[in-house]
């Protein structure tokens, strides 16, 4: 055989598992473990580890180290022909599985591999945990048996992982939709004392105490805080409309009238807050799922709290403002005044400012006074 031959076995095989292939996989084909050194040495294959090979030529997988960790639990049997339930094979889990489900950021120094029967494994950079798994708790992900991940939350608490890190792979799978808080909740409960909860404390606060471990929040939360701000903002849109210099902008405030306005609206910012920790408050974890449905709800509930203050509060502004407009005193209403109280009076005539003054009397028809002071007025130089 040929070295051409040898690399169309070895690509047949390695294609269907990653780019990877075993010794015992080639010899039971006819490929020995020397024609593997010298295609190695030949630049065709690459050895990545014990008794598993690469083919260059195929790329490199992600996840190689576990990937090659699991293929050598049955280095006979190639990974098309393996069963979730093999008992001579395994399932990722622990941080391994937190690799492949991409979540949290768990530090994994080892390849964790479950497996239904103890083994033992000279590979140090490989732990190979104890444990019957329900087919339930058994996906798959790129071909690997992965445990879900609830099963991997189960695993990483019984294993006593740090709570932050446990905490930041629980709100990654519950924003991405993979788990059910409520459903995990019951399957954490017996971990609430290790972690320093009564062991009577319901498993959602534990999963809570995690969560704020890792310093992030669920997306039940999440939702919970963009409805209220959502609604807050509303209220406090309601309370900024009916701020008295929206109201009668044009019209000068009495002292009294801007005191109260300065009031009202040092006051938004905490009457904003007030309704968010209401909001918050009243919200139960039981409403996430209908956080959407609640979320138009609220917005509805504004628009109408809005239009049915701006109704109640239209017809008073204007009320305010033609009382204000008629107490207001200008120069124009003084002069309006004053002609009118001259009209009023006995023996008094008001000439019309835009209508010329009478002429003149003669002199003949003056009397004696008058004429005198008329003459003298006459012999004054000009």
């Amino acid at each position: 055989m040929d070295r051409a031959e040898q690399m169309v076995i070895i690509g047949g095989i390695a294609a269907d598992q990653w780019g990877l292939i075993t010794t015992k996989q080639a010899a039971a084909h006819g490929v020995s473990g020397v024609r593997l050194m010298r295609l190695t040495e030949a630049g065709l294959l690459e050895r990545v580890s014990r008794s598993v090979y690469l083919v260059p030529a195929a790329g490199y997988p992600t996840h190689l180290e576990i990937k090659a960790a699991w293929l050598r639990l049955a280095p006979e049997k190639p990974a098309w022909q393996r069963e979730a339930a093999d008992p001579d094979s395994g399932v990722i889990s622990h941080t391994s599985a937190c690799l492949l489900h991409e979540l949290g950021d768990i530090p994994a120094g080892q390849v964790e591999i479950t497996v239904p029967r103890r083994r033992v494994t000279r590979e140090p950079d490989v732990r190979l945990p104890v444990a019957h798994l329900a087919p339930a708790d058994i996906t798959l992900v790129d071909g690997l048996p992965v445990t879900t991940p609830e099963r991997t939350i189960v695993d990483l608490l019984r294993a006593h992982t740090d709570a932050g890190h446990v905490g930041g792979v629980i709100a990654d799978a519950d924003h991405r939709g993979l788990i059910t808080v409520d459903t995990l909740a019951d399957r954490v409960q017996p971990f609430t004392r290790p972690y320093g909860l009564a062991a009577t404390a319901d498993g959602s606060l534990l999963i809570d105490h995690l969560v704020a471990q890792a310093g992030t929040q669920l997306r039940g939360d999440d939702v919970k805080q963009v409805a209220a701000a959502a609604y807050a903002h509303g209220a406090a849109d309601t309370v900024r409309r009916l701020t008295l210099p929206a109201v009668i902008e044009p019209i000068p405030l009495p002292p009294a009238l801007r005191e109260l306005d300065k009031i009202m609206t040092d006051r938004q910012a905490d009457l904003a807050r007030m309704l968010t920790e209401a909001m918050d408050t009243a919200f139960a974890r039981m409403t996430a799922p209908y956080a959407g449905e609640l979320n138009a709800a609220i917005e509805r509930m504004g628009e109408q709290l809005r239009a049915n203050v701006e109704a109640m509060t239209t017809p008073l502004a204007e009320r305010l403002r033609a009382t204000l407009l008629a107490n207001v005193t200008t120069p124009n209403q003084i002069l309006d005044t004053a002609l009118r109280a001259a009209q009023e009076r006995p023996g008094m005539e008001t000439a019309d400012p835009q209508t010329p003054p009478p002429p003149a009397l003669p002199p003949a028809a003056a009397d004696a006074p008058e004429h005198e002071e008329a003459g003298e007025a006459d012999d004054r130089p000009n």
